[in-house]
């Protein structure tokens, strides 16, 4: 995401969400002032102005993340990295610019390193692609090569169970296609 788009996203959210949550915390604690209120509501709205306190300090905290010029997005790392590790060999890099939260961008970047190692140094392939991109709110990133290939997970070293295993912690998919003249790994989240 470009410094401009990472300030812009900065202001909406302070303009926007951050001020929504501050006046529904205000409105709670009218609620809690109000003299007719029962115990047991109030013990609920006041569990409700705590919640409203963490979502406004996970939003302040996400605002100056985005504002923050020395965080490197994912598609800046990808990039960096793919061309660290493959030097030559990378043949395409197909990133599309959208938001990552922190969670999933820190699992996509070593999901995205150990594909494209694995594609290096375990199938010594010679050209190698990274596509990364948005699907219906869902990150896919893929790593083609045209390396030895006859990937399978049970002749896999444990980067490819690791893999699989993180992206199962999220819900999310791992497929791949390996044959004698390449493989294809695709990872949905």
């Amino acid at each position: 995401m470009s410094n401009a788009a990472r300030l812009d996203l900065a202001r909406e959210l302070h303009d926007g969400i951050a001020q929504d949550l501050v006046a529904l915390g205000y409105e709670l604690d009218l609620l809690l002032a109000h003299s007719d209120t029962s115990m047991e509501s109030r013990k609920e709205v006041r569990g409700m102005r705590f919640r409203v306190d963490e979502m406004i300090s996970k939003v302040r905290r996400e605002m100056y993340e985005l504002r923050d010029r020395k965080i490197e997005s994912v598609q800046d790392f990808l990039t960096k990295i793919a061309q660290q590790l493959c030097g030559s060999a990378l043949t395409k890099v197909d990133i599309e610019e959208f938001f990552i939260n922190e969670v999933l961008s820190n699992n996509v970047k070593v999901i995205a390193t150990e594909l494209l190692r694995n594609s290096v140094s375990h199938a010594r392939a010679s050209a190698i692609e990274l596509h990364l991109r948005q699907i219906e709110n869902h990150i896919y990133l893929e790593v083609r090569d045209n390396g030895i290939g006859g990937l399978t997970m049970e002749s896999s070293r444990l980067g490819l169970i690791g893999i699989q295993e993180r992206v199962e912690n999220f819900g999310g998919t791992l497929t791949y296609q390996s044959t004698e003249v390449g493989s294809r790994i695709s990872v949905t989240l």
